[in-house]
């Protein structure tokens, strides 16, 4: 009998919130559970949450009846702190309830409260936030970033990346230092020797952040997204422009400049395999393909690969439109604020071109790097095809306006 009256008590503490807020709910409890009873940091960490909690009290009531159900001295010192913060009459019923569990439990109600009027938190010289970008191969945009947080003695470190196929965004976060920071950064560097970090304000990581979210397939939230949203959300000036516009001159007409793109060496500089185009949706244009090198009639050689180079033209406008080709706007700025800070001037430049281009609305299927895409896309999905080219050591066939098509 009694169990179940506990099972109802704690759907009644907990009722009034609503997911946001059972989110955030979770995140205080998971921070308190690693927090030491004797330590300064629980202190200053409580000043905080009374901040944080204040006009809040059904937050406040479902957290002290969450930590009355195991009651440690964490969680009878956070009680201590919030009980008088909760004036609601429905609510008062729970604190009284959370305080007959603690004594239950033997702690005394008697013990003295933290201080919270008044607080001034001040930070240490030398906390400032700090955020790099790291090309890692594998993975489609990795970022770390060390944030302060205001009432708790170490920073924050935060690591996001997109796992394989956009199936999720893999969060970390711990509690770090400059010291921690530099040595993690180092050792990505050293499994990386060609690709180096580059530093990048806060607003540009709180972009990349919220854009990986977007891209992710998994929209389903979890206590880490949560927290690093929180910390990143006061940085995220989504009406701000990406960092590389800060750095990379203006592209007046990307249009004309589209021949001075070296797409080998593009390509050959970037993980091209996060633009590749779905297989359903290629599957069409792939079959026209086949269509065209395999003609029932007998055509010019000339007259083959005109038709050839307008699929591959349609294939491209059509594909790469919408939220894809948003995708392939924002790869090619990041790969050119990388490229330039790495002091790779030529492909940069390239990638900088392709990015403004698609910016501008202009037609995707005039974009060489787009149509590039479809093709290696085909070849992705459909290696079979190509397996005759490849023997021959001859994969592709440049006709001379330079495209690149199967070899027939």
């Amino acid at each position: 009998m009694s169990k179940k009256s506990d099972l109802k008590k704690n759907k009644n503490a907990g009722s009034r919130l609503g997911p946001e807020e059972s989110l955030e709910l979770g995140m205080i409890l998971d921070r308190l559970s690693v927090q030491d009873p004797e330590g300064a940091s629980l202190e200053n960490y409580l000043k905080s949450l009374v901040k944080t909690l204040e006009d809040r009290e059904n937050v406040a009531a479902a957290l002290l009846d969450q930590l009355s159900r195991k009651p440690s001295k964490v969680g009878f010192r956070t009680f201590m702190v919030l009980k008088d913060s909760i004036r609601d009459k429905k609510l008062i019923r729970i604190v009284r309830q959370v305080g007959y569990r603690f004594s239950q439990r033997g702690f005394s109600a008697e013990p003295e409260t933290l201080p919270v009027d008044n607080v001034v938190l001040v930070q240490k010289e030398g906390r400032k936030p700090v955020a790099h970008v790291l090309p890692v191969d594998g993975t489609f945009w990795l970022f770390a970033a060390l944030i302060p947080e205001a009432g708790y003695p170490a920073p924050t470190m935060v690591t996001a990346l997109m796992e394989e196929d956009f199936a999720q965004v893999y969060i970390k976060l711990l509690e770090g230092s400059q010291k921690i920071y530099r040595d993690y950064l180092q050792k990505v560097g050293e499994r990386h020797a060609d690709r180096k970090p580059c530093e990048v304000p806060l607003y540009h990581a709180a972009r990349l952040f919220f854009e990986l979210l977007d891209f992710s397939k998994n929209r389903e939230a979890t206590p880490e997204q949560g927290r690093a949203s929180m910390l990143l959300r006061p940085f995220h000036a989504p009406e701000k422009q990406p960092y590389v516009y800060d750095l990379m001159p203006a592209v007046e007409d990307p249009g004309k400049r589209l021949e001075e793109i070296n797409e080998k060496e593009l390509l050959n500089t970037v993980d091209w395999s996060w633009l590749v185009f779905p297989r359903e949706e290629l599957a069409p244009y792939w079959q026209k393909m086949q269509d065209l090198e395999n003609p029932v009639l007998v055509i010019p050689k000339e007259v083959q690969e005109e038709r050839t180079a307008d699929l591959m033209k349609t294939a491209s406008d059509d594909l790469c439109n919408g939220k894809t080709r948003w995708l392939y706007q924002r790869f090619f700025e990041e790969q050119a604020l990388w490229l330039q800070q790495s002091s790779k001037e030529d492909p940069a430049l390239s990638a900088w071109i392709v990015a403004q281009h698609l910016r501008s609305g202009a037609q995707a299927g005039d974009n060489p790097i787009v149509r590039q895409m479809v093709l290696l896309s085909m070849h992705h999905h459909w290696p079979d095809g190509f397996e005759k080219q490849e023997r021959q050591g001859e994969p592709f066939y440049r006709t001379e306006s330079g495209l690149i098509v199967p070899s027939s």
